[in-house]
């Protein structure tokens, strides 16, 4: 029995079996490529930021505790990714580095305190849920003295603390494994290239003072003897030249990176296709995008499902979300973004709501695994995905990939973001063939759906 899970406006995985059929020329044609676009994908996730982890802690701890498992559990979203921050970032309750005593270039004050009051105890949570979740840390800010204007919030870095910074990380990822907590990887700036006008904790980094802090830190991991990789940039899909400038003109960055983080919220993610052309053994992850508070937080499935998928044709081999909890007005803040969490915890009452990316996740993070083989799925209209502007952007044709598990019983991914002209509503469903080991299905994709479908 073949069988599709299908999420539209008052449905969510609602199951419906479906059949072979002979080819129709009415119906929007989709065939497997050739080709996987992506292998050895490391797994879909979520940031525990101060603000997610301070929420979490305030919850009865056997809620907190099916919540977290519906999250984490290969049984709920199975979502095997965490991302950190590396003290506050503008998702934090508090605004702080691991070291505020001004030019304490030995680290002597150094400590991770403030975090062992609610975001590592949520962390270990996690982890006893999810023993092989794969952390990652990036800090929005170096201590306030190691930058221009000396404040956690704006400005640029010193290259003169290149190397005290180098060492700050090093005893971040020391102290976390104290505490039972191992950090795989590290980013070495939420996005370089933005002091986000001292809103917020940011800090703009030279790509070549950048690249200089990369080869120090690399060398620093390797005397401390920690396995820990370094990915460049995490910033926008429009910063891919200067990453490809940064690997060709410094000296030794190459081998020092083990990977590329990029985030949403400008450009498209097709650009990175350059990247990866040039570099093919050097892996993409998406290491940040979100659900907007006032912008069809519970109904946007479709646009996160578009970018999962648009990751996955392009190569990536990770996609992680933002927030895990937020409550319903988007606290706490500390910056000027209106962002929203996964899910939502209302302030007064406790109430959990969830987002349209939760559902996306529903449809795909439990399907994927490490050996799967992921086929994009092409189709006889064209293709354009500007995502950062959804859901303005124009009706695009059905998209999705094939999730090869090598099991004999493939699953497909489908979405159909059409939503008709502005002011309409569309009342018939998508009309869609599909062409899988040579055998044509028949699926009706109802307006702003995704599907799962399972042979």
């Amino acid at each position: 029995m073949t069988m599709q899970y299908y999420t539209s406006k008052d449905q969510y995985l609602v199951p419906r079996e479906i059949f072979p059929t002979a080819p129709r020329t009415g119906a929007e044609s989709l065939t497997v490529a050739a080709c996987p676009s992506a292998e050895n994908f490391m797994g879909f996730g979520v940031a525990l930021t101060g603000s997610s982890c301070y929420l979490l802690s305030k919850m009865e701890p056997s809620q907190r505790k099916a919540l977290l498992q519906d999250i984490f559990g290969k049984d709920g979203l199975n979502l095997s990714v965490a991302r950190l921050s590396i003290g506050a970032s503008d998702y934090s309750p508090e605004l702080y580095s691991y070291d505020d005593v001004p030019f304490d270039t030995a680290l002597e004050h150094f400590s991770i305190a403030k975090d062992k009051e609610y975001i590592i105890p949520m962390i270990k949570e996690v982890l006893a849920i999810r023993p092989d979740l794969y952390i990652f840390a990036s800090p929005w800010t170096p201590p306030g003295w190691m930058k221009t204007g000396g404040d956690l919030c704006g400005g640029y870095m010193r290259e003169q603390f290149v190397d005290c910074y180098a060492d700050y990380i090093v005893k971040f990822i020391q102290a976390y494994a104290q505490e039972g907590i191992p950090v795989r990887a590290i980013t070495p700036q939420n996005e370089p290239g933005t002091t986000q006008n001292g809103r917020m904790t940011a800090c703009v980094w030279h790509p070549e003072t950048e690249g200089k802090f990369i080869l120090c830190l690399r060398s620093k991991l390797a005397q401390a003897k920690l396995d820990v990789q370094i990915w460049i940039h995490d910033h926008d899909f429009a910063g891919e030249a200067q990453v490809r400038w940064q690997l060709e003109n410094i000296a030794g960055l190459q081998a020092a990176v083990s990977g590329v983080a990029f985030h949403y919220y400008n450009d498209y993610i097709e650009r990175t296709l350059t990247l990866r052309q040039a570099y093919p053994d050097l892996p993409l992850h998406f290491t940040e995008g979100g659900p907007r508070l006032y912008d069809n937080y519970g109904t946007d499935w479709c646009k996160w499902m578009l970018q999962m998928v648009a990751a996955l044709r392009c190569g990536y081999q990770s996609f992680t979300g933002w927030n895990l909890m937020l409550d319903e007005n988007g606290w706490p803040n500390n910056g000027p973004f209106s962002c929203g969490g996964l899910v939502t915890r209302h302030s007064i009452t406790g109430e959990l709501s969830y987002s349209g990316q939760y559902r996306a996740f529903a449809h795909i993070a439990k399907f994927i695994t490490p050996k799967s083989k992921i086929y994009p799925l092409q189709s006889d209209l064209p293709v354009y995905n500007a995502l950062h502007k959804f859901p303005k952007a124009q009706a695009l044709p059905v998209q999705g990939v094939l999730i090869d598990n090598a099991d004999g019983h493939p699953v497909l991914v489908l979405v159909n973001p059409e939503r008709g002209p502005v002011g309409t509503v569309m009342t018939e469903g998508r009309r869609t063939q599909v062409l899988v080991d040579g055998q044509w299905w028949y699926v009706e994709l109802l307006p702003e759906s995704v599907a799962t479908i399972k042979f």
